[in-house]
């Protein structure tokens, strides 16, 4: 995309500078390298961006420069910053002041649990996946927002303290990723939501360590 669109913008210009197919195909293999993992509408944005500032077609190194810009003017951290941001978050995202709600949501789709514990190796490709998806959704016009965790009320359950002392000794992961699912105990004893909810919560937990059963 990003080689038809210098083309057609700079002409002649483009074929002088890549005047054989030789050099053509060497330019193409090396963008191709630099340009691995960045998705299409911000490299479009780049490209619309370099049309206004070069009068022939950009080196890599001034490419890169034009995308980077696009992270600044939408307010979004660059990918490892936000990676950074995200794995020292971990513990309580709720308590956090994000820079963008985008490292919210990217740190959530790729599991805040993951975050704290897997090796960067594999936890930093996995966050910038998700991370670029949601730049995306981002340079697309959608306007993200943080949601706000609900916590259970310990009143309105009798048994419910009992329970989450029980869960928090077995399981290492932040309350806010698992608490909602005992919602199940306000339904009526008996009922086939409370059934169906505490099933989902049984299913869930047992994904996070939990190995007790969960109360009817």
């Amino acid at each position: 995309m990003v080689f038809a669109r210098f083309r057609a913008i700079y002409t002649n210009r483009f074929d002088s500078a890549y005047s054989t197919s030789d050099d053509l195909k060497l330019a193409k293999r090396e963008w191709a390298l630099a340009l691995k993992g960045f998705q299409e509408p911000l490299l479009a944005y780049a490209v619309e961006r370099v049309k206004e500032r070069f009068a022939w077609p950009p080196t890599i190194s001034e490419f890169l420069s034009e995308i980077h810009t696009a992270y600044q003017s939408y307010g979004l951290k660059e990918p490892r910053q936000a990676y950074l941001e995200a794995c020292s978050s971990s513990g309580d995202p709720r308590l956090v002041k994000w820079s963008h709600p985008a490292v919210f949501h990217a740190g959530s789709d790729c599991g805040w649990s993951r975050l704290r514990s897997e090796e960067e190796r594999i936890s930093w490709p996995m966050f910038e996946q998700a991370y670029q998806k949601i730049i995306d959704r981002v340079m697309a016009g959608e306007t993200l927002s943080i949601p706000v965790v609900t916590m259970i009320e310990h009143q309105q359950a009798p048994e419910l303290e009992t329970l989450m002392q029980k869960i928090r000794k077995q399981i290492d992961a932040p309350e806010q990723e698992w608490a909602h699912h005992l919602y199940y105990l306000y339904k009526t004893k008996g009922t086939g939501i409370r059934q169906q909810y505490r099933q989902r919560a049984q299913f869930t937990l047992a994904k996070l360590g939990y190995r007790e059963e969960l109360p009817e």
